[in-house]
This record gives C-alpha cells, structure tokens and sequence, in this order.
C-alpha cells in the first residue's frame, strides 16, 4: 500500500469522506517568517536592501542617525556614512553617559551611537542585546533563515550559489586560504578541534 493510500485509510476510518486532512505542504521558508516590524515612526522607510530570509524587527531614530535592527545585522545610517554590522560579529553592548550606544565588534571596531533621551538608549540597549545574545538553538542563526529562502531561487539571485551543497564550498574555501598566503602543505593545516565551539565560541 502507497504512503497515499495509508494516509488516505487513515483520513477515512478516523473523520469519514469529508474528514479534514493530515498532511499539508508547507516550503522550508515558512519555517522562518520574518518577525513584525516594530517603528517608532509611522513615516520610517528601512534604508536598506534586506537579504533573502532578513526581517528587520526593529527601526527608529537616534540623535543624529536612522537605526535599524534586523534578524541579521544592526544598521546605522548617519548623515554622510553607514555602519552595517552582522549581529554575530557584535562582542558587548553597554550603555555610556546615559545616551550612548558602545558597541564593541568582535574584529575590534567600536561603533558609538547617541540618542537623544535616556529612555530611548535603555531600549535600543535591550533590543540589541537580545538581538546578539546566545542563540537558543541553531536554528535561530541567520544562515538557516537564509537558506531556507533561498531553495528554489535562480542561480542569478542573491548569493544562492553558497546554499548548494557540493564539491564548490570546500574549494572556495581553498582558494580563500591560498589568497590569503597560508601554507597548508608545511605549515598550516585545517583542524575540527573547534567543531563543538569550546576552544573558541565564535568560530567553527
């Protein structure tokens, strides 16, 4: 008997012919809705181009910038520059002088952000630090939204080339490794001793 003829036994024997079905297809996208955004202004545009599987959660204004924060990265747009920093790369997040943002990178650029109240500043420090806290499973990283939305894409699409698995990943990281000058022959080696993150828990 088919898995189609079972489900239908199943369907007819537990609700009768007009019984509601078991089964529904769902794409692996819809594992990953994007959250709702929350603005502080109604008139707020996010100023920038979300990737596939990005949601921005929250937007506003600072003291001199627009501040946006996604399920990827924290954006900070000022008058002539723009700071975009993926949420992984965020080490600390404190608050100094009652209306600054000090937010420490994990390649130790430091990104400073001013908001006009105390109150404004307390609850950017809060989202962000939520936002960059540990994940509670690894689901919740980035890298599986995007994937997901990226199946069934064309190859002329954002970046899916990277969400096909194969023979082409370890090669890019190859060559990444010999533009950057590593010996891998006498010198350098790839090594798993990080694979469960507890020499390093930032990096596989």
């Amino acid at each position: 008997m088919s898995l189609t003829a079972r489900v239908s036994c199943s369907m007819l024997s537990c609700f009768g012919e007009e019984g509601p079905p078991s089964l529904e297809y769902i794409q692996a996208k819809d594992l990953f809705p994007p959250k709702e955004l929350v603005k502080e202004e109604e008139n707020l545009q996010v100023p920038f181009t979300v990737l596939q599987g990005e949601g921005v959660e929250f937007l506003g204004r600072a003291a001199d910038a627009l501040i946006a924060i996604s399920n990827y990265r924290l954006h900070i747009k000022f008058k002539d520059s723009v700071i975009n920093v993926p949420l992984r790369m965020i080490d600390s997040v404190e608050s100094r002088d009652m209306f600054q943002l000090h937010i420490a990178c994990k390649d130790s650029k430091v990104v400073r952000c001013h908001f006009s109240t105390f109150k404004q500043c307390q609850e950017w420090l809060s989202r962000l630090s939520r936002a960059t806290a540990r994940p509670a499973k690894p689901e919740d990283l980035f890298a599986f939204a995007y994937h997901a939305w990226c199946l069934g894409l064309t190859e002329e699409d954002q970046h899916t080339h990277l969400c096909q698995p194969g023979e082409h990943i370890r090669c890019r990281q190859e060559a990444e490794l010999e533009r950057m000058g590593f010996d891998l022959q006498n010198v350098w080696r790839v090594s798993h001793i990080n694979s469960n993150y507890k020499l390093c828990p930032s990096y596989p």
